[in-house]
């Protein structure tokens, strides 16, 4: 049970491996306070620990994860540079114990007045340590965050530690003037070390034990308690009692609930904490004003759908104080200051032009390496120019500027515009060391399991986990120790007999029906996984093209026949993120429909609908009828379709329990390509097309091959992009993608 108890004071942190879809929501009621303000002032203070004393457990991904709170408070959400404080490793303020009390009383305490925006934001390892007024049943226990100070005593055996409590962080946070207080900790006390290609934000319980029971804080922060509670006039009862009844001020954004992992995470070209990059880049995609509840469900169903799927299960934990309306207010208590986008300028140099991409998903900047293109839009967003990449390192890019008269300048915001992918995509496959001597036989097998038909190289990067590394899962082997893991943090359910061969999520948990018999030899279970590695790669291209952003005049839900939720078909064009939505799961049985509309008054577009589940077993439900006219395909100007339409008396009814991706994609071209191999698919299917594993590549090479026609016939300029390279333009292709729950 104690390791529960730090998030539930001090919050932990919303770690996502993987988000298949965003969903977003507008102009909601309840927030009345926050923008009845004139003009309040917002201070943010940012800390960042990559590196720990002794034996802790450097961490490498949280001096990013500052970087990416300021772009974003900055360019998203209209702070003032002057008015953000890092607190990192790479700052000039280097993030000790002292360092960070003082920032946060000298920059938000003293300077936060009435109805201003306070946002307090920490990355790096947390832990437990004994608690003299336990407020938790069975836990005597109470959350903390570690600083970069020395430790006492020359073995790291003292079991006092130079941190941060949790309730320290409470009288902190009463302090403050403003009740607009969002505080955010990528961090957790769950275990520690590494967990698959990953690092845990937490010190390991027994790291620095000395045959104590319990860490304990330094006597200087206890004596800063006593100092704060008589600042406030708060007797120790008066603060034990507030403690239970919840946070003190605003909003608290944890990683996850309580038993859950808080990752530091390889991505493409840098580390960063899996919370914090994937959050940040969903709030890059806000279009207006969206209430921190809508925030948490969405992002709770997306994350939950993504851990089902292949990532790891980490869902986010939101608590507002006791009688309050944080939830109902916009989330960091401020409206955006501006709309959607994928990157922002940062600098120009002539024609050259420096931008961060903290809007750009992760499957994006691993693909989309090629002929990457986006518009440069203008304070009132109106297109001033068009820039290409040129080169990248991590969420830091270089492009040159193709075409428009206007003056780009520093934080102008870009939107994707024209995707190009790599000529050879591939799914990047690590190889675990639970495999033993077996781990370049498993190398070998799998470097040679797919191999393009038309380049001849391989369509698995495959390599042994190094930690640094990024990969989109992990062969291995269910050892009893990963087994009890997991157990322990409730997933007994879905787990695989111990010493099976699987496929794994880089956090370690098993991808769905990828498991096999106890004694399988390793060339045995490559064969077995061959078509769910061509599924995964095929729903690893189309999830990369999925929700950027597009021009085309499309919107759409998806609802039940009869009572029951609704959500938006989450689109890229900017009015469909507005939408409403339920966050309630669809219930086994119902039967969906999918709605979608074309609002061009003189264009019709065509339209395919799939449905992706959590093994990547691909089945079209739109078209369904191959030997049909293509216009047959069409939704008329000005007019919408609905899947399945009520007069052909087919059903789309959901069954069991869990989570499905619904994939529709629109284009001004006939897809005919990959019409042609769903034809040759669908003799022997009844009923709705499933694409198998053995099919999937094919169709894929069909589809990437569609939608580089229909963008090169339909964008000026793209002649030049060479030929092996597929790409995709948001001006005549938009592929929206929305997960739902089954329960």
């Amino acid at each position: 049970m104690k390791r529960r108890h730090f998030l539930q004071f001090a919050g932990s942190t919303l770690a996502v491996l993987g988000l298949s879809q965003t969903d977003f929501l507008n102009q909601a009621e309840g927030y009345g306070r926050a923008i009845a303000q004139s003009t309040p002032r917002k201070l943010a203070l940012l800390v960042g620990v990559n590196d720990y004393p002794g034996s802790i457990p450097d961490l490498r991904g949280c001096l990013t994860d500052v970087d990416l709170q300021y772009e974003l408070l900055v360019n998203k959400f209209g702070f003032n540079p002057a008015d953000v404080l890092k607190v990192s490793d790479s700052e000039a303020i280097k993030p000790t114990r002292q360092n960070v009390l003082d920032a946060y009383e000298e920059h938000l305490v003293k300077q936060a007045k009435p109805g201003d925006v306070v946002v307090f934001h920490y990355s790096g390892h947390g832990v437990p340590v004994k608690d003299p007024d336990p407020i938790y049943e069975g836990s005597d226990e109470n959350g903390a965050i570690i600083l970069n100070d020395p430790l006492a005593g020359s073995s790291l055996g003292a079991p006092q530690l130079p941190v941060i409590m949790g309730r320290t962080l409470f009288l902190l946070s009463r302090s403050l003037q403003t009740n607009n207080v969002t505080t955010i900790l990528d961090s957790c006390h769950s275990g520690g070390g590494t967990r698959g290609n990953g690092l845990v934000r937490a010190i390991p319980r027994d790291l620095l034990r000395t045959g104590s029971s319990s860490y304990e804080a330094i006597p200087s922060e206890f004596e800063l308690q006593r100092q704060l509670l008589a600042e406030q006039g708060l007797s120790p009862e008066d603060f034990l009692a507030a403690r239970k009844a919840g946070i003190a001020n605003g909003l608290s954004i944890g990683s996850a609930q309580f038993s859950e992992l808080a990752l530091d995470a390889p991505f493409d070209g840098f580390q960063a904490g899996a919370f914090s990059y994937l959050l940040t880049r969903y709030l890059w995609q806000l279009s207006g004003t969206t209430r921190a509840e809508s925030v948490r469900a969405n992002i709770t169903r997306s994350t939950k759908a993504a851990a089902a799927a292949k990532y790891h299960s980490q869902v986010p934990l939101f608590q507002s104080a006791p009688n309050s309306d944080s939830l109902e207010a916009p989330i960091y208590f401020a409206p955006p200051a501006s709309g959607p986008a994928e990157a922002v300028v940062t600098s120009t140099s002539g024609d050259q032009i420096e931008y961060w991409l903290g809007g750009l998903s992760s499957q994006s900047l691993t693909l989309s390496n090629e002929a990457l293109r986006f518009t440069v839009l203008d304070a009132t967003r109106e297109p001033v120019a068009e820039i290409e990449q040129v080169s990248r390192n991590g969420l830091r890019a270089i492009g040159k500027k193709l075409s428009g008269s206007g003056q780009i300048t520093q934080g102008m915001l870009l939107r994707e515009t024209l995707v190009g992918l790599e000529s050879n995509p591939q799914l990047r496959i690590g190889v675990d060391a639970s495999l033993g001597e077996d781990v370049n036989d498993a190398i070998a097998a799998l470097s040679n399991a797919l191999v393009s038909e038309s380049s001849g190289r391989s369509q698995l990067a495959v390599a042994a986990v190094d930690g640094t590394t990024p990969f989109d899962y992990i062969f291995g082997r269910m050892t009893e120790e990963y087994r009890a893991e997991l157990i322990a943090e409730g997933r007994e359910e879905t787990l695989p007999p111990a010493m099976t061969l699987s496929l794994f999520s880089p956090a370690m948990e098993p991808t769905p029906a990828s498991y096999g018999r106890i004694d399988e030899t390793i060339s045995s279970a490559v064969n077995r996984l061959k078509p769910q590695l061509k599924l995964l790669l095929v729903n690893k291209v189309l999830n990369a093209l999925s929700n950027t952003a597009s021009s085309l005049p499309v919107s759409g839900e998806i609802f039940t026949v009869g009572e029951g939720p609704s959500l938006p078909l989450s689109g890229s064009k900017e009015d469909l993120r507005s939408s409403a939505a339920s966050v309630e799961p669809f219930r086994a049985g119902s039967q969906l429909r999918i709605r979608v509309k074309n609002s061009d008054s003189n264009q019709a577009l065509y339209l395919s609908c799939l449905v992706i589940d959590p093994a990547g077993k691909i089945t079209v439900v739109y078209p369904y009828e191959w030997d049909a006219p293509e216009d047959a395909a069409l939704i008329s100007p000005n007019s919408e379709v609905v899947i399945p339409e009520p007069e052909t008396g087919k059903a789309f009814e959901v069954g069991g329990a869990g989570f499905l991706e619904v994939m529709a994609i629109t284009s001004t071209g006939s897809l005919r390509n990959a019409l042609r191999g769903l034809q040759e698919i669908s003799r022997s299917a009844d009923g709705y097309v499933p694409v198998d594993g053995d099919d999937s590549i094919g169709f894929l090479g069909s589809l990437l091959s569609d939608f580089d026609n229909i963008s090169r016939n339909a964008t000026f300029g793209v002649a030049d992009v060479d030929k092996s390279t597929r790409v995709v333009d948001g001006g005549a292709i938009a592929i929206s993608s929305t997960v739902i729950e089954v329960a």
